[in-house]
């Protein structure tokens, strides 16, 4: 009986060992938009012109690849770059905006985020610590490529949105980011996330790439907080609505 605990303890400890060693990565996912569309027209009170809009809205976004990649306690979040999605520039630009709003760059070590955005075709730098998410872990699990994943769930209390945030973690990959700004808080990668406007789920992972994976941290503008951006914003729209 020792024998075969000890087999046990070394078996998983030697699994163990390989995920440890796990320091770059490159997902991509795939997005979907069907229950935004699903939403917009349930009620029966959309016009044609309305659900025509949710329509395409939804249909752009199956075109949409997000990237991303991580390096030891560092990742960034992406579209795929010069990816068109659309035969309308508008278009491409809304459902960009809808399912990430800009590159997020993170640290775990310390616990920081930075959102780098456009507003008025002006870059910016927003800074903000890694929120901490009361995630509840279950046990319910499925397969996503060749990897388990286990199911959590941030209850729509916790986070004002419409519906509870499901999530689908894979503790084979023992790394905590994930898509925008759902990062630092579950006990692996999470390969899909479902919010209520879109779901994201990963097509591809490759691990441990020989190619070099650089995350340059954001440094070519200032960062300023959430809460300057947000006056910022302010400050364009006033002017915008005066005519400026």
């Amino acid at each position: 009986m020792k024998k075969y605990c000890l087999y046990v303890f070394l078996t998983l400890f030697g699994v163990n060992t390989i995920f440890a060693q796990i320091t770059n990565g490159k997902i991509l996912y795939k997005v979907s938009m069907e229950g935004f569309y699903k939403d917009g027209v349930k009620d029966g009170k959309a016009s044609p012109e309305l659900k025509r809009m949710y329509r395409m809205t939804a249909d752009a976004a199956k075109n949409i690849r997000l990237e991303l990649f991580f390096k030891n306690a560092k990742s960034i979040f992406q579209h795929q770059k010069g990816l068109s999605i659309s035969d309308y520039k508008e278009l491409d630009e809304f459902v960009k905006y809808l399912t990430s709003k800009g590159t997020y760059f993170t640290n775990l070590t310390n616990s920081e985020q930075i959102l780098q955005t456009y507003y008025e075709d002006r870059k910016y730098n927003v800074g903000s610590e890694v929120e901490k998410q009361d995630w509840t872990l279950t046990k319910e699990q499925k397969k996503i490529g060749k990897f388990l994943c286990y199911k959590a769930i941030l209850d729509k209390s916790n986070t004002g949105l419409n519906e509870d945030t499901i999530a689908w973690y894979a503790p084979e990959i023992p790394v905590s980011f994930g898509p925008a700004d759902y990062v630092g808080n579950l006990p692996g990668l999470i390969l899909e996330l479902k919010l209520p406007i879109a779901t994201y789920t990963a097509s591809e992972i490759e691990l441990n790439s020989k190619k070099d994976i650089k995350i340059d941290w954001p440094t070519n503008i200032e960062t300023m907080t959430e809460e300057e951006y947000k006056k910022e914003g302010d400050k364009i729209k006033a002017q915008l609505d005066r005519g400026w």
